[in-house]
C-alpha cells in the first residue's frame, strides 16, 4: 500500500507543479505581449511626429512652388488673392496635422488598453494557476485520506 500512497503523493506534487508552471508561462507570455505593446506605443508616437513633419514639409514646398508660379505669371506675392490662397493652404495643412495627431492619440489609447489587458491576463493566469494548484493539493490530500490503510 505504501507504493500507492507514494504514487498519490507524486501525482499530487506533479499536478501542483504543473499548475504553477502553466500560470507562470502564461504570465511570461502576457508580459512579453505587454512589452511588445509598449514598443508599438513608442513607434506610434514616432510615426505621428513623422507624419506631422512630412505634412508641414509638403506645405512649405507647396508654398515655394506657389510663390514661384505666381512670380512666373507676373503677379506680386503681396496680392490679396495670393495671400488668401496661401492662408487657405496653411489652414488646410495645419488641419491635416491636427487630424493626424488626434488619430494618433486614439491609436495610442488603444495600444495602452491592449497592454493593460495583457498584463491583467497574466496576473489572472497566475491567480488561476494558484487556485488550480490548491485544488490539486486538496484533491490529493482527500484521495490520500480515503485510500490510506489505518
Amino acid at each position: 500500500m505504501s507504493f500507492l500512497i507514494a504514487m498519490q503523493v507524486l501525482g499530487t506534487a506533479l499536478s501542483v507543479q504543473s499548475a504553477m508552471q502553466k500560470g507562470n508561462a502564461e504570465n511570461t507570455a502576457a508580459q512579453m505581449d505587454a512589452q511588445q505593446q509598449t514598443m508599438r506605443l513608442a513607434q506610434e508616437k514616432i510615426i505621428s511626429a513623422q507624419r506631422a513633419n512630412d505634412r508641414l514639409a509638403e506645405f512649405d514646398s507647396n508654398l515655394k512652388v506657389n510663390e514661384a508660379f505666381f512670380a512666373f505669371l507676373g503677379r506680386d506675392s503681396s496680392d490679396e488673392s495670393f495671400k488668401a490662397f496661401q492662408a487657405q493652404n496653411k489652414k488646410t495643412a495645419f488641419s491635416d496635422v491636427r487630424r493626424s495627431q488626434h488619430q494618433s492619440l486614439l491609436d495610442q489609447g488603444q495600444i495602452r488598453y491592449a497592454r493593460e489587458q495583457a498584463l491583467f491576463g497574466g496576473r489572472e493566469a497566475v491567480r488561476a494557476s494558484r487556485m488550480e494548484a490548491m485544488n490539486s493539493l486538496a484533491s490529493g490530500l482527500y484521495n490520500y485520506n480515503t485510500t490510506k490503510v489505518v
